[in-house]
């Protein structure tokens, strides 16, 4: 083909050699070379590489040598913008449609209607010539002239070289692809080696070895997908560990206060620092509602919703209280004024007419909240700052804490003081709160306590609360009354039983600095609280369920809706698994701990084994037990389990035999299966019911005939301990094994020999195992307080151990669904964990993708910016 003959063309596709710094190979010949010609289509506009060396050729050598040639697409110059216009030039790359990029319309030369190009057709000749002159510096008509003599000499050379060009043309395809082929190898090495950085980053952010906080964890983990497929056990590791975390809010200010609406569809903060503000957020994405309320002229210290939730109330350190209209944002009159010193808490009376604020002048004020007047004189008594301030359920009462170790309360008809000052602590109080009954009150401290008091005679109920290791800034009741959350500067929130006092599992954790505000949804179902990290943070408490006594088993029902568990109080708890709520009041009848429970195929029945030697038939639904405990057993019973079809039940124990019983009669079902082994710890049927397995104190697995009752071969003995808990696989061809020894074992359910090495992992006894609905994934708990996933096919851990426990993990389930597990322990707590992650779950957690600047100083300025979370707005810079 002919072509231009005054040209002399360099080509950076064949002439760069493909590198780890392949940018600098491009920068080097960008920097050697005089004009810079880009031919523009939308597929251009759409390249990385593209829009990155147009960028780099302005900002270095400015627009003078820069030439474009539009191939498809369109170009439409904004002049008043000095840019092409963003949403009529699909083919401009970004960098030339930001704001005052060129000051005056570019040179380019459009070619697009002229496909397929022909060198030889007179308008593209024409059109090309007039992009060569200013390269060649010479006028057009020279060029043409020049070109023309060219072309006279091509076409009696043309028939000599046409095999060579022909030749030319596969070395050049060649040549390219190889470049191609080499060019997306570096780029994916560089992609790859980026992605284990920012894996191994997030992993040490989120165990506290590295700062950076949550949202950068959670972003990097989502990079580090979009870039390569690295290992997904870093993915599901963060999500369990995170499990309760349901949104996380960067609100840009410290925070100094929350508090959630009464229709809990909207949550309120108090900031510090230069913004002064109180902010209204969505209590379920997380974004903003509407502007920030501003007036105050420092910190605001608390933020209190009236109890029909269309006020505002907020307390500052300027002094003053302000009143806000929630819905439109608007400030409700003039400011409170009548404090000379900070103003630091604040609440609303039940019946919404009236206010109280605590103040650091020593000193509790009442307002009309109508009116914005005072209501009497200042309730004073205190010598120290006032720092927290509640009304009592019923209005009649207010209480009080201070910086002088007491807590007061006081008649809001009277003003007056109403009896003595609580005393006790030995350090300052910090917050205060009464429980939803007005019976008892919670006090926060310095010196790292929660204390429960009577409301009524003064008195501290039980001992103080010790889980923090710094001071407690903030304390709330459930709407129930039975739980208290408590907010420190150690940057921790602990759950309590108000009823024992108790912890309630592990500690929330996740901020990186102090939390002082903590308050409960009206429904009891999530919490938020606020930090000086800047974050607000709602927190999912249907991922801990707390009830009973000392948990033992823990057994989904078939449709994955309800979980049960025995206590060691005797009573069984059946639990809502999607909400995290008790099913009515615990069930009783046993007399001593229930260590085994199991659902029967269809869920209407539930099967429980206990101390006292009893195995009880309950209804599912009712609550109620079926027909008289099954009696036979000479010592405590520690497993249970249904037949497959649900007409059968098994049960070991502690008087070392296996018994079969008639589920629907309660009848025994032949004589009992006599292991001589020390206790059976654990009995299962295998998926077509004719096989059981039991584990046994003598360190062995037993198979038996579940329908003669008679043992298949001797026993196995491959553990080094007790062996604690057996599960079938879901075909039946394998069986699970946990031990005291500290190990996992897979045995072949046909031969009964063991399958490869034993999995280990766990530092303490492994007290049970269970397999995931498709066989392909192991769950164990241990004595060393952590849940473990596992391939049940390589033996390998899906990821680092789920923690949370606090004490030993004792019972274990997978839900139907395969996509949630059960860990029951004698912490008192059931715990829901993901036994699979996607990298939704992490987005579903955050309320913005990260900006760009954020990007570029997390992920790498070398890669361009990538959307992580499809529907979440763009955090700004």
């Amino acid at each position: 083909m002919g072509q231009l003959r005054a040209l002399r063309v360099f080509r950076d596709d064949t002439n760069l050699e493909v590198s780890p710094d392949l940018w600098g190979k491009i920068t080097e010949a960008m920097d050697r070379a005089r004009f810079l010609v880009m031919v523009l289509s939308p597929a251009a506009a759409q390249s990385y590489w593209v829009d990155r060396e147009v960028g780099y050729w302005l900002q270095t050598r400015g627009r003078g040598q820069l030439l474009l040639v539009l191939a498809g697409g369109r170009l439409r110059w904004d002049g008043v913008g000095q840019r092409f216009d963003p949403g009529l030039s699909d083919a401009a790359p970004p960098v030339l449609t930001r704001p005052g990029v060129l000051p005056t319309e570019p040179f380019f030369v459009d070619v697009s209607a002229d496909a397929p190009w022909d060198p030889q057709a007179g308008p593209l000749r024409d059109k090309i010539t007039a992009l060569a002159a200013p390269i060649h510096g010479k006028p057009k008509d020279q060029l043409a002239g020049d070109d023309l003599r060219e072309q006279r000499r091509f076409r009696r050379l043309r028939a000599a070289a046409i095999t060579a060009l022909a030749l030319l043309m596969v070395v050049a395809v060649i040549s390219a692809f190889v470049a191609a082929v080499q060019r997306q190898h570096a780029i994916s090495q560089r992609n790859g080696a980026i992605a284990l950085r920012l894996d191994a980053e997030a992993q040490s952010m989120l165990a506290g070895a590295r700062a950076g906080g949550d949202i950068r964890t959670f972003a990097e983990l989502l990079a580090a997908r979009t870039l390569a497929a690295p290992d997904e056990s870093a993915l599901l590791h963060t999500v369990a560990q995170r499990t309760a975390t349901q949104k996380i809010v960067d609100t840009g200010s410290p925070l100094t206060g929350v508090a959630f609406s009464p229709h809990g569809n909207r949550v309120a903060t108090a900031a510090a620092g230069s913004e002064h503000t109180v902010r209204l957020w969505n209590a379920e994405t997380g974004q903003p509602v509407g502007n920030p309320l501003k007036g105050h002229t420092d910190t605001v210290a608390a933020v209190a919703f009236s109890p029909d939730g269309h006020r505002l109330a907020s307390a500052s350190w300027d002094h003053t209280v302000r009143l806000w209209d929630a819905d439109t944002g608007q400030q409700i009159g003039a400011p409170l004024n009548g404090h000379t010193g900070e103003v630091v808490g604040v609440a609303f009376s039940p019946d919404g007419h009236r206010l109280a604020s605590a103040s650091w002048d020593h000193t509790v004020r009442l307002w009309d909240a109508d009116s914005g007047q005072p209501i009497g004189n200042p309730l004073a008594a205190h010598t120290g700052k006032v720092t927290g301030v509640a009304f009592s359920p019923d209005g009649h009462r207010i209480a009080s804490c201070s910086y002088d170790g007491t807590l007061r309360m006081w008649d809001t008809a009277t003003g007056q003081q109403a009896g003595a000052p609580f005393t006790g602590p030995t350090g300052r109080l910090l917050t205060v709160a009464f429980s939803p009954d007005g019976q008892r009150l919670a006090s926060g401290g310095d010196d790292a306590t929660a204390r429960l008091w009577d409301a009524n005679s003064g008195q501290q109920i039980g001992a103080p609360l010790s889980a923090h290791t710094a001071p407690v800034a903030g304390v709330a009741f459930s709407p129930d009354g039975k739980e208290l959350a408590t907010a420190g500067d150690d940057t921790t929130v602990w759950l309590w039983d108000t009823a024992s006092g108790h912890t309630i599992g592990a500690a929330l954790t996740g901020h990186t600095d102090s939390v002082s505000g903590v308050a409960f949804s009206p429904d009891g179902r999530r919490l938020i609280t606020g930090s000086a990290d800047q974050t607000l943070r709602l927190w999912n408490l249907g991922q801990t369920l707390a009830g009973g006594d000392e948990l033992g088993g823990v057994a989904f029902s078939p449709d994955g809706h309800r979980l049960a568990s025995g206590s060691a109080d005797g009573t069984v708890w059946l639990w809502d698994a999607d909400t995290g709520r008790p099913i009515g009041p615990p069930l009783k009848g046993h007399n001593g701990e229930v260590p085994a429970v199991a659902f029967s195929p269809d869920g209407h029945r539930l099967a429980s084994g206990g101390a006292d030697r009893t195995v009880r038939l309950w209804d599912a639904d009712s609550g109620r037990q079926i027909g008289a405990p099954l009696d036979g057993h000479a010592g405590a019973v520690d497993s249970v389990a249904f037949s497959p079809d649900g007409h059968r039940l098994a049960s070991a124990g502690a008087d070392q035999t296996v018994r079969l019983w008639d589920a629907d009669t309660g009848r025994p079902a032949g004589a009992p299966l006599a292991a001589k082994a020390g206790i059976v710890f654990s009995v299962a049927f295998s998926p077509d019911g004719h096989l059981l397995a039991s584990g046994n104190q003598n360190q062995t697995v037993q198979f038996w005939d579940a329908d003669t009752g008679r043992p298949i071969g001797p026993a196995h003995k491959e553990h080094g301990q007790s062996v604690l808990s057996v599960a079938f696989s879901p075909d039946g061809h394998r069986l699970a094994s946990a031990s005291a020894d500290q190990t996992v074992r897979l045995w072949n359910a046909d031969t009964g020999q063991t399958i490869g090495a034993p999995l280990t992992g766990h530092t303490d006894a492994v007290m049970s195992v269970a397999f995931s609905p498709d066989g392909h994934h192991l769950v164990s708990g241990g004595r060393d307080r952590t849940v473990r996933l596992w391939n049940a096919d390589s033996g390998r851990p899906l990821a680092e151990p789920f923690t949370g426990h606090t004490d030993v993990v004792w019972g274990v389930a997978y839900g139907p669904d395969g996509q949630r597990v059960a860990s029951a322990g004698l912490d008192r707590t059931v715990r829901l964990w993901p036994a699979q992650a996607v990298p939704k779950m992490l987005c579903d957690k955050l309320a913005a993708n990260v900006s760009h600047t954020q990007w570029r100083d997390w992920v790498s300025p070398d890669v361009g910016y990538r959307t992580l979370c499809p529907g979440l707005p763009v955090a700004p810079d």
